[in-house]
């Protein structure tokens, strides 16, 4: 982290000693310093720099280059760019009475210590961007017949890692590294401290004839608070190893991570909180539809965005908080949302042009918010071509599919979903997904059963209550789909048929239709 004394205007490095700039580029690092935080236009720096001479943009861009070196800000999150505008400096000023120690380490010039109670200003060291991941070590499995790795054990734990890497949501350790960690139970701590993983999954198994017995623990590396703990039973063949049920694994630990995240950013100050954290713990709350969690949501997105300016997933989850805070009705002019929801997902895939969860994100802005269906199917196809198992673009192409009268098409990829979602803390939404498929195909029954589901995980979700009096109409319960469209109508009393038609993607299609239809027969105001 550099320093910079405002009283001197002299930059220091991590280690205290003195960084000398051109007077030129110090100039504008000092006008940056006394506007910390604001946004200075290219031409103010320009005119204060060089007063009475002609330069070009050139001459300023090299000393932002300087500043930009000096201090170490590789990805422009220091120092930003703003495009067409200017250039903001982040930072924070820390009062006199704090920094004696920073006047005191040792290979500072006397001449600091001679400015009269300095203050000084921190400019934050760049973040890893690999942080807004947790980080997780899958070791090899132990055999009770002795103290060393079971080569089925390295065959479980290979598996398990592989399905992990492909949910894109965690980073895990190579297996030549946790390899090295086999016949001996090291302590979580360990662990953290040899390969610096956030969280450990270790086990043994025990061989039962034909089947092995195998126990899993799911812990954090820097507690060792054990977060999940599993027993289950494989077939044992050597020559064919099983693998059947290791998803439901993978669920458990996705599962744990996000509820373990939710609760630690409700119970710590922010400033005490990992990026991860941030990332995992704004995710589950955005989902509860409670609005003061889901506003709490955006706050942590935008702090975990102004610490990794450069990483996507941030962005794509905003994107989405837009989405969501329009589905829920909750917005007066939906199509400048959809404006920001796009802006954002653009800047992620300029980042990361091929990034799952952004190309997925912008796939339901287009369809939800701008209702352009084509556009926002290739958006889920280049996705899934990327991941096939990703649950969220697979469910979400399903709806699309759904809403475009390809119904059988549609339940297939929420069917899937679904598969790939046992566990998941978000699992209403990809039933809800999957009971408006089956309206789609006019199965009604099976409809009604997944919107009874959903709602029992999440009285909240605006659209599984929207389909309940449908599904009921369908389903030839006539008596309680208007007493649903009554409850509808307590929770949403502007909510009209008509005003449903003008916001859904699926108003131009037979299914869009018929679903309005069957809202005003269950007694939904036009």
């Amino acid at each position: 982290m550099a320093s910079y004394i405002t009283t001197s205007h002299r930059l220091f490095d991590a280690q205290g000693q003195e960084i000398l700039l051109r007077a030129q580029s110090a100039k504008v690092l000092g006008y940056l310093v006394d506007h910390l935080g604001t946004l200075v236009a290219r031409d103010t720096l320009i005119g204060h720099v060089w007063p009475d001479l002609a330069v070009t943009d050139d001459s300023l861009t090299q000393c932002i280059r300087d500043i930009r070196k000096a201090i170490g800000d590789d990805t422009r999150a220091i120092l930003v760019t703003v495009p067409k505008r200017g250039y903001l400096l982040k930072g924070e000023v820390v009062p006199a009475a704090k920094t004696g120690a920073v006047a005191r380490t040792p290979g500072l010039t006397p001449a600091l210590h001679d400015d009269a109670e300095p203050d000084t200003l921190l400019l934050p060291a760049e973040l890893d961007p690999r942080d807004v991941l947790p980080t997780l070590a899958v070791l090899p499995f132990k055999s009770d017949q002795q103290d060393t790795v079971d080569i089925y054990g390295i065959f479980l734990a290979d598996e398990i890692a592989k399905l992990l890497s492909m949910t894109q949501d965690v980073n895990v350790i190579s297996r030549l590294s946790t390899g090295t960690m086999g016949g001996f139970a090291p302590e979580p701590y360990n662990v953290r401290r040899t390969m610096n993983a956030d969280f450990v999954l270790s086990g043994y198994l025990v061989r039962l004839g034909a089947k092995v017995a195998v126990s899993i623990e799911f812990a954090e590396a820097d507690t060792g608070f054990v977060l999940w703990s599993e027993r289950m039973q494989l077939p044992f063949d050597p020559t064919q190893p099983e693998t059947e049920g290791l998803e439901i694994v993978v669920a458990n630990i996705r599962r744990a991570i996000t509820l373990n995240e939710v609760r630690r950013v409700g119970s710590s100050p922010i400033r005490d909180l990992k990026l991860f954290s941030i990332l995992h713990g704004a995710v589950g709350l955005m989902h509860r539809f409670s609005p003061t969690d889901f506003n709490r949501a955006k706050g942590f997105l935008e702090h975990l965005h102004d610490k990794v300016p450069r990483h996507p997933a941030p962005l794509a989850w905003l994107a989405r908080w837009h989405v969501l805070n329009s589905a829920q009705g909750w917005v007066d002019d939906p199509e400048a949302e959809a404006q920001v929801a796009l802006d954002l997902t653009a800047r992620a895939l300029d980042l990361d042009p091929f990034h799952t969860l952004a190309l997925v994100c912008e796939g339901q802005v287009l369809m939800h918010l701008v209702k352009d269906l084509d556009t926002a199917e290739q958006r889920y196809d280049l996705a899934l071509q990327n991941n096939p198992n990703d649950a969220n673009g697979r469910s979400l192409r399903g709806m699309l599919l759904a809403f475009s009268d390809r119904g059988a098409q549609g339940k297939r990829d929420t069917e899937r979903a679904m598969h790939l979602t046992p566990l998941d803390p978000h699992r209403f939404m990809y039933l809800a997904l999957n009971a408006g498929a089956c309206l789609a195909t006019e199965n009604y029954d099976r409809a009604l059963a997944l919107t009874h589901e959903s709602l029992r995980l999440n009285r909240e979700h605006a659209s599984s209550q929207r389909m309940l009096p449908v599904a009921l109409l369908g389903a030839g319960q006539e008596h309680a789909a208007h007493e649903a469209a009554q409850t509808l109508m307590k929770q949403y009393p502007d909510f009209r048929v008509g005003a449903w038609l003008q916001s859904t993607p699926s108003a131009q299609f037979k299914n869009g239709r018929r679903f309005a239809d069957m809202l005003r027969a269950a007694g939904v105001p036009e």
